[in-house]
């Protein structure tokens, strides 16, 4: 089996096992299997491949794909079970291919008459539950949890300074605060509200002071966990999108009045 990602450690040492377990089956069968030559094709299920059939492949490579999706290639000494599915899976060949068919249900039933037989077909089982495993742990991205912080803030305290680095953005998920630009009251913030994206997004200074006009309970995330915080919530998106959308329509308004 050859991955299209790289996999784990313990991948190519369980590849080599699996391959020795399925040649010492195979010559323990008493079955006689059907040989199958397959030419270069995208679809081998419509070339004489069966969904119901086990292979073991004799010569070449075949792929391997789920919902269009590559996920790994077998290759010589490799036994192919059944597809459990419908027809997510489908196989192809990028030149030919030579593999042997055995019947599912009398392979099985070969192998479960025969103590030995059944040991082996267990090992062969559980080493190509291992080799699958790393397979997915290479097609996974690597997760990033966040991290947040918790602060709590009376009466009067400052929550954000006016001027100083954007290192943090903070949600609002207690309380009401007033946003103060030169010492004067600009706006107010409540509960479920998203303070200081703006400024950490433009990499600038922060441009207006937040204060608590109650106590108030805010989750603090470091700017470099911001992405993933926004990746794994989507609907923080739309929070900021609205909260920018009040702020313009807020500044709007007081233009107006100054113009007046």
């Amino acid at each position: 089996m050859i991955s299209v990602a790289e996999a784990s450690g313990g991948f190519s040492a369980l590849t080599r096992l699996y391959k020795r377990l399925v040649n010492e089956l195979i010559g323990q069968l008493p079955l006689q299997p059907q040989t199958l030559p397959l030419a270069p094709t995208d679809d081998a299920l419509k070339y004489g491949m069966c969904r119901d059939t086990t292979y073991v492949v004799k010569g070449g490579m075949l792929g391997m794909r789920c919902q269009d999706r590559k996920l790994f290639t077998w290759d010589e000494g490799d036994l192919i079970l059944p597809d459990a599915g419908n027809d997510e899976i489908t196989y192809y060949a990028e030149s030919s291919v030579l593999l042997a068919a055995y019947p599912t249900v009398e392979l099985v039933d070969a192998v479960l008459a025969d103590e030995q037989m059944a040991r082996l077909w267990t090992r062969i089982l559980t080493t190509q539950q291992g080799m699958l495993t790393r397979l997915l742990a290479a097609h996974v991205p690597e997760e990033h949890h966040t991290t947040p912080g918790f602060a709590y803030f009376e009466p009067g305290n400052i929550i954000i300074h006016q001027g100083e680095p954007a290192d943090y953005v903070f949600s609002l998920f207690e309380g009401e605060a007033d946003v103060l630009v030169d010492n004067v009251v600009v706006g107010h913030v409540s509960e479920g509200e998203v303070l200081g994206a703006i400024a950490l997004l433009t990499h600038s200074p922060r441009s207006a002071t937040v204060r608590a006009k109650s106590r108030c309970s805010v989750v603090k995330v470091p700017k470099h966990q911001f992405k993933n915080l926004i990746r794994t919530n989507p609907g923080m998106i739309h929070s900021l999108l609205t909260d920018m959308a009040r702020q313009v329509k807020s500044l709007n308004g007081q233009v107006v009045e100054l113009s007046a």
